[in-house]
């Protein structure tokens, strides 16, 4: 177990390497930042979910309430349960030669490291975990926009190891569990809404089982 342990390490090493200094031009040293910065995605996405309650039908409004189930369960299990339990420390608080993006400005990590950039702890990434199931909710209510709801979680997902704030692995567990926190909310959705449709925008309701008389259930 701990060989496999110390395998999975060193290529998060190697991965964190490869992306956040191999692939580094300029357009993603300009747009990568702007999702560390929540008012740059959250304020608009906000807007978004008033936009849906106010002006969308009864389905769009139930879809917005399960957006909203989903983030009381997923920012809390990631950020106050599984970080403080996993307790990983952040690669920019560890690895020497990172880029990192921080107070605004791109520096490069020396050797060794003798300063905290981020205080908290880094398994998963909560941003993967939220971005994760809400891509998944989203796209599973509204079929047609499914890839932008996955490829926007990629960008954002990709920008937590670019920056330096955290492992691949991180991200990768951030999505498992942003997907575990969806299927919890959409089962109950479909089992508890009444005529909630299962996607595709269509309106249809899902039909109650019929009762099986005389048989076993």
């Amino acid at each position: 177990m701990q060989a496999i342990i110390d395998t999975v390490i060193s290529l998060d090493v190697v991965i964190m390497h490869f992306m956040n200094g191999a692939v580094r031009n300029p357009v993603f040293n300009w747009l990568m930042p702007l999702f560390d910065n929540d008012h740059a995605w959250l304020l608009p996405m906000i807007a978004a979910w008033v936009g849906l309650m106010i002006f969308g039908n009864r389905r769009s409004r139930w879809v917005g309430i399960g957006a909203l189930a989903i983030v009381a369960l997923t920012d809390p299990l990631s950020s106050r349960i599984i970080k403080p339990l996993a307790s990983r420390i952040r690669p920019c608080n560890l690895l020497e030669g990172l880029n990192v993006w921080t107070n605004g400005a791109w520096i490069v990590l020396p050797d060794p490291v003798i300063e905290i950039y981020r205080g908290s702890y880094s398994f998963p990434s909560s941003h993967a975990v939220n971005t994760g199931a809400q891509a998944l909710w989203f796209g599973r209510a509204y079929p047609r926009a499914k890839w932008l709801w996955y490829g926007l979680a990629g960008v954002i997902g990709f920008s937590r190891v670019y920056i330096g704030v955290h492992w691949p692995s991180d991200v990768i567990a951030g999505w498992m569990v942003g997907a575990m926190c969806f299927c919890v909310v959409w089962l109950i959705w479909v089992r508890f809404v009444p005529g909630f449709p299962t996607g595709g925008g269509s309106g249809a309701s899902i039909k109650p089982p019929e009762d099986n008389v005389g048989g076993n259930a």
